[in-house]
């Protein structure tokens, strides 16, 4: 009876400590580009005649609501970042790709050089976990760069979480198959496979670059 107890105790412990985990959930390697910025909804707005580039891999705890974050970035040639709604980079949402939104949580500034690379962390409060939490978690938040070339956003870059339906990478019949790229130029839908193809030992594109 004793051991009985003892066991019931022990699954209760295991139990409670499973359900106490947090969930991670991750944005990794989201490109950023300027043809993101141009949009359709709410105001029909052009892409920045820009040739920036950049990237931003995410990180979210659903327990401790600590988002953990990694920039990488270059504007346009003699552009660098500026001040616009109280911060030069911010996540704005809820929107899908091909949208555009008010700012929801501004992150701690972004030096004023040309390119460079920032990792940082914030704990969100309750009114901003209300505000982005859900959107975050759908793959409607997107992250952009205000620069002194478009003071509305240079680049920009949508948070597509990996799902468990998200493949990796695949190798296979002499190809390499990337799963959520965004690419630059293409209109309607804007998530894509990009495929490499292995000819004479290099790998090349099938479709326009979609990273840099």
């Amino acid at each position: 009876m004793k051991k009985t107890t003892l066991l019931a105790a022990a699954i209760a412990g295991l139990s409670f400590s499973q359900t106490s985990m947090a969930e991670v959930f991750a944005f990794i390697e989201m490109p950023m580009t300027p043809s993101q910025e141009a949009v359709t909804t709410p105001t029909s707005t052009p892409a920045p005649d820009s040739l920036g580039y950049g990237r931003i891999t995410a990180f979210y705890d659903d327990t401790s609501k600590v988002l953990t974050y990694n920039v990488n970035w270059k504007l346009q040639d003699d552009a660098v970042p500026v001040i616009q709604e109280g911060g030069n980079n911010h996540f704005h949402g809820p929107a899908d790709v091909g949208t555009s939104a008010g700012v929801v949580l501004a992150l701690p500034d972004l030096p004023e050089t040309n390119s460079g690379n920032v990792s940082g962390s914030i704990t969100l409060t309750e009114e901003q976990v209300a505000a982005i939490e859900t959107e975050l978690l759908a793959g409607r938040m997107y992250y952009n760069i205000h620069s002194t070339l478009a003071n509305g956003g240079e680049i920009r870059g949508q948070l597509i979480p990996n799902r468990e339906d998200a493949r990796n990478a695949i190798y296979q019949n002499s190809q390499v198959t990337l799963t959520n790229v965004l690419v630059p130029g293409l209109q309607g839908a804007q998530v894509y496979d990009a495929v490499l193809n292995l000819v004479d030992g290099v790998f090349v594109l099938t479709t326009a670059t979609p990273l840099r």
